[in-house]
């Protein structure tokens, strides 16, 4: 990202920083209204607007997984600034000690865990499981890593395995154009996300983790401007 954008944010941070810590004891519903306005003020103040189509698939849910393609370091803050239910992240530990995103990712009750370790893993696909059967969303970048391109990587295996063992519906998120922030020739200042139709319970329960990975991601990708 150029540090052109950065720059522009710079007057916004101190409020936010305050905000981060006001909201650090509020329930879900109220920190997340919170985070997604100073999603929305960072896009704008970068530049930057978002086109964002399948709204609809997007409502009124409860204990849903999102699944998202990861195209770049700001895909977080889209979907903030998008998604009009509250969702807590699954996120790898080291995302927690980021400025500002790491105070807010807490702020939303958001899962954090050491992926390197059994014992973070298993704490993941706990809380994850804990999450969806309580009713509360949660958002997944299931490559695990950004592809910094309109292409995606593979899932990473047992990343569904929470969703199926919770019978959760999981709701395909498409980002494009994520990875272009900031990219010498800037072509895309319209960031595009599409959230896709829910694929519940009854849709994918013949289908093992496998299976399920590639339908999800394959439903993803069908969305991908290239």
């Amino acid at each position: 990202m150029r540090i052109s954008k950065i720059i522009r944010c710079l007057p916004q941070v101190p409020a936010c920083y305050r905000d981060s810590k006001k909201y650090e004891h509020v329930d879900l519903e109220t920190a997340y209204a919170r985070c997604q306005v100073w999603s929305r003020r960072a896009l704008d103040a970068m530049g930057y607007r978002l086109k964002v189509s399948g709204l609809e698939n997007a409502e009124d849910k409860h204990g849903v997984l999102f699944v998202s393609n990861h195209q770049g370091t700001l895909d977080p803050v889209l979907i903030l600034a998008s998604c009009p239910v509250p969702l807590s992240f699954i996120s790898k530990k080291e995302n927690e000690s980021l400025p500002l995103l790491g105070r807010w990712a807490t702020d939303i009750q958001s899962i954090h865990f050491d992926r390197e370790t059994r014992e973070g893993n298993v704490h993941m696909l706990r809380e994850t499981m804990r999450y969806l059967r309580a009713g509360k969303n949660l958002l997944l970048f299931a490559e695990g890593t950004r592809s910094k391109s309109d292409q995606m990587n593979p899932f990473k295996k047992n990343s569904l395995q929470a969703a199926v063992m919770s019978r959760a519906t999981i709701v395909p998120v498409t980002l494009n154009f994520a990875y272009d922030l900031g990219g010498a020739k800037e072509a895309h200042r319209v960031l595009k996300i599409h959230y896709g139709t829910p694929i519940t319970y009854q849709d994918y329960r013949e289908k093992d983790e496998a299976q399920l990975r590639l339908y999800v991601q394959a439903k993803i990708e069908q969305y991908i401007e290239h």
